[in-house]
């Protein structure tokens, strides 16, 4: 039926790519199973692999996949390829058909509806596939075109999961959950200890509301208040639209008085039947999802599962926290009323029983008027709190003359984007690029911690490379520390690539991809070809804009690798990309010998070098900030230029921080140099 095996065994020379080659049609019995490649060949695609008769039919997707409806995509039916290429990811060579890298980016369980059999759906032109995978949920649909014979539209049908235009049903990287049935009993993480207010950007801070700490279950239809007899009939069917067939969610049942404040007396009467006051549930964790136990994924991935999937609701609420600034949101509780905060490591798991990661902090104290309602008082989380201790000063002065921007609007933005960018600050020297006059201005790089830094802001005593002595460098770990960098005009700030305790060791591999005069299509196609390599060879490395004119590729690493050895393997890749695009590319360092070449450099990776991190605005024409990017963003309409301080906060807000795993995704690098040498032996 349909396309042979044979297409894909003569389009192959199995000599030297690194796919299975086919030992014939498989009989067993059919399976139900799918994978999706992602193909970062001459074009960027994805492959839909669907197992049938033996053999995986596959369609290439161009764009990708969507979640929202309206988004039809083309897929185009390829060659069948044999079942073995259900685990295969790798790097396919040069001159070879296909030639790129393979990975697999999403596989898991179908199912076909409407049909006789997922064989003749093929034939008839219409396939209504249920997907079960960690990123393609529920129902999609393939319906053949009459424009060209290979021709197909892909699109999502209008289901519990359909919403926005992601490329995934949650937005969080599910590969740390674990595929086991909805376990019957969980014990309940809690706090482990109680301290006073701190901030710290590696932990989030959600309001103490007293109430009923119970465990919300859905399976299918099905809805049960674990620990509670009694049925509420408006919040379960809240938890009904949930978009999951299956949920535990952890949270907090209470009933609030008529400024938002929980009232245990009233919740006691309404779960004893003797009112009928509303009930609301706050929800603050996920710890399960159709067939996975997240309770392994970071808490920062859990909340963010949880928020993707609470319908709009009066009585199923989220529990929303704020990053890194635990005082802010304990004063803004107090004016509430509230009695306290919980801070939470954002990278911990969900452990049974009292944990470290939980801690309680006790409200002081509390405002003498408290008919400032709940709501009111949280969005209301004091984000101006630092000019207690920076005196802000010429907030009118023009730093963007071009466009008017002020250093207010500087600060302004550091402020809004201080929690995401903290975590990349924390625990590394930081050298400063001053601008006291704006862009235009003179400028000069501040690496000392100068006489009159203020005894609050952290510092480090770190050996000169040059004069050998020691002197004191500013560590960036808190908003205050960082909105005082600001207001000495401090327009972007650059870190060390390792942290203190461990500044022999990088926490990234980075490659520069640097143009000067050269076009940037130039450095969009080299980017590619950085990342299909890198990819090939075992690695995820992560994208974002330089925020002036180029990209940096990161590779996060695991602890213990030195400068040198990393210099070593990043300064291979290098010399493949430029060896392989040696028309545009370049690592030759002088600038007048680059012959208008992307410079390809590798030698931001030595102890002391500095790189811009991201969302760190830069001196520079259109106040333009280094930007996280999705592989897939690399086309032909890319320019740094369009992401600035006016931007970037709704990109924030719509993708969430893309750069998160250079912090939570270390990797180990001897495998991948295996594999490049492999790679260059071929």
């Amino acid at each position: 039926m349909g396309k042979s095996i044979d297409d894909y065994r003569a389009k192959r020379n199995f000599g030297r790519t690194p796919e299975p080659a086919p030992e014939g049609l498989d009989t067993r019995t059919p399976g139900a199973r799918f994978v999706v490649h992602r193909h970062d060949a001459r074009r960027l695609h994805y492959d839909l692999r669907i197992e049938m008769e033996g053999v995986l039919r596959s369609w290439a997707v161009p764009k990708g996949f969507s979640y929202d409806p309206k988004d039809k995509h083309l897929a185009l039916r390829t060659e069948d390829h044999p079942l073995e290429y259900f685990d295969f990811h790798g790097l396919i060579p040069k001159g070879e058909y296909g030639a790129g890298s393979m990975t697999i980016w999403d596989r898991g369980r179908y199912e076909v509806l409407l049909a006789e059999s997922p064989a003749q759906a093929v034939l008839d032109g219409e396939l209504k596939l249920i997907l079960r995978g960690r990123k393609l949920r529920g129902e999609w649909h393939m319906v053949k075109t009459r424009q060209e014979e290979n021709s197909w539209l892909l699109f999502k049908s209008k289901d519990r999961y359909a919403g926005l235009a992601r490329d995934s049903a949650l937005g969080v990287d599910l590969d740390l959950a674990l595929e086991r049935d909805m376990p019957r009993s969980v014990r309940s993480m809690e706090a482990g200890g109680s301290r006073g207010a701190f901030s710290d950007p590696e932990w989030l801070f959600e309001a103490r509301f007293e109430g009923r700490r119970l465990l919300i279950e859905k399976k299918g239809e099905q809805v049960r208040l674990r620990g509670l007899k009694r049925r509420f009939d408006g919040l379960e069917q809240a938890v009904r639209n949930v978009r999951a067939e299956n949920a535990l969610i952890d949270g907090v049942l209470l009933v609030q008085d008529e400024n938002g404040r929980p009232d245990r007396e009233r919740l006691a009467r309404r779960l004893a039947g003797k009112s009928d006051d509303p009930l609301c549930f706050y929800a603050f964790d996920l710890l399960y999802y159709d067939e996975f136990d997240l309770r392994p994924l970071p808490l920062v991935d859990r909340k963010g599962a949880l928020r993707a999937i609470l319908p709009p609701s009066a009585e199923l609420l989220f529990l929303d926290h704020v990053l890194g600034s635990g005082e802010d949101l304990l004063r803004a509780t107090e004016a509430a009323g509230l009695r306290g905060i919980y801070a939470k490591r954002a990278g911990s798991a969900y452990r049974a029983g009292a944990h470290g990661d939980w801690q309680s902090i006790q409200a002081q104290g509390q405002a003498q008027s408290l008919d400032l309602g709940v709501a009111e008082a949280l969005s209301k989380t004091q984000r101006h709190r630092t000019r207690n201790r920076v005196k802000y000063s010429n907030l009118d002065k023009v730093f963007w003359p071009a466009e008017g921007f002020t250093k207010g609007d500087l600060i302004n933005y550091y402020e809004r984007v201080a929690d995401v960018l903290l975590p990349y600050l924390a625990e590394r020297p930081v050298h400063l690029n001053r601008h006291p006059d704006g862009i235009e201005g003179k400028s000069f790089y501040q690496r000392q911690a100068k006489e009159g830094t203020p005894a609050w802001v952290t510092t480090e005593l770190i050996a000169s490379d040059t004069h050998g002595e020691a002197i004191p460098q500013i560590i960036c770990n808190d908003r205050d520390t960082l909105m005082y960098l600001a207001n000495l005009g401090s327009i972007d700030l650059h870190p060390w690539l390792s942290r203190r305790g461990s500044l022999d060791s990088p926490d990234w591999g980075i490659i520069d991809l640097d143009p000067k005069e050269a076009p940037f299509g130039d450095v969009v196609r080299i980017a590619r070809e950085t990342g299909m390599l890198l990819r090939g060879i075992g690695l995820r490395p992560l994208l974002k804009t330089s925020g002036a004119t180029g990209l940096h590729i990161y590779v996060p690493l695991e602890p213990g690798y030195t400068y040198e050895q990393v210099r070593m393997f990043c300064e291979g890749v290098a010399r493949v990309v430029a060896r392989d695009l040696k028309e545009i590319a370049t690592v030759e360092r002088v600038i007048g010998a680059r012959e208008g070449k992307v410079y390809v450099d590798y030698g931001q990776n030595r102890r002391g070098q500095t790189v811009v991190p991201p969302y760190v605005p830069r001196p520079v024409r259109g106040a333009s900030v280094s930007t996280p990017l999705e592989w897939d963003e690399l086309d032909s309409d890319l320019h740094p230029s369009k992401f600035t301080i006016q931007t970037v906060l709704r990109r924030l807000d719509e993708r969430g921080d893309l750069f998160r795993p250079a912090l939570d995704d270390p990797q180990d690098l001897m495998p991948a140099v295996a594999q490049l040498e492999e790679h260059l032996r071929r």
